[in-house]
């Protein structure tokens, strides 16, 4: 699996492109969309001084059939929208990609982070760019997958450690607290720590090294 920053400047009929452009102080962030069979179904945040006059400009945009403010609070708005189509939904569900969880629009251009296997990254990249979107790759990183490099007693013990706090800053557990929840001894713990800590430090300079 790879860690990816996608810079995509999608075609100019997109709606969201001819709403940022027209908005280009405003700051929007495209959080989900589905397909209902008739429409796409979609919900956006926005970072707006003038909520008004931004739903005026959505409501002149030819591809959107409806929108609803969900909720508006200090120049921050939710707003849910239905539209006709949209090209690159389009293409990254053709690649077979679902749709990021979060991309952020500002005057035309998207930046998405995805996280999906090398060759699926490929294939929405040119599936992007065949679909008249340019497709810049910012930076690409390897993940460390730490539940396939430890064993499953020790991914559930950093699980559990992490979730008790024990490696917070400062710890809201200590190592004989975590042990006693874990019905161990202390030494046993600390075993197990030492050694999935290895495991995880060793993978991730792995990663590195490959990368470079």
């Amino acid at each position: 699996m790879v860690k990816a920053q996608l810079w995509i400047d999608p075609p100019s009929e997109e709606w969201f492109v001819q709403l940022s452009t027209a908005r280009p102080e405003d700051d929007f962030t495209l959080q989900t969309v589905y397909d209902d069979e008739t429409q796409l179904v979609g919900i956006f945040e926005v970072e707006t001084d003038d909520l008004p006059a931004l739903c005026r400009t959505l409501k002149s945009i030819d591809r959107i059939r409806s929108h609803e403010v969900l909720h508006d609070d200090d120049e921050f708005a939710v707003i849910q929208y239905t539209t006709t189509e949209s090209i690159v939904y389009s293409a990254t569900i053709n690649s077979g990609m679902l749709p990021p969880a979060s991309v952020t629009v500002k005057d035309g251009v998207m930046l998405a982070e995805v996280t999906m296997p090398h060759d699926q990254l490929s294939q929405t990249i040119t599936a992007l760019e065949e679909n008249s979107a340019s497709c810049e790759l910012r930076s690409l990183s390897q993940e460390v997958d730490t539940e396939h490099v430890l064993t499953p007693s020790q991914h559930e013990f950093v699980v559990e450690a992490v979730r008790r706090g024990y490696y917070d800053t400062p710890r809201r557990c200590s190592l004989t607290e975590l042990a006693s929840e874990m019905d161990v001894t202390p030494a046993a713990a600390s075993t197990m720590a030492h050694r999935a800590e290895e495991r995880i430090v060793k993978a991730h300079v792995e990663h590195l090294e490959t990368d470079l």
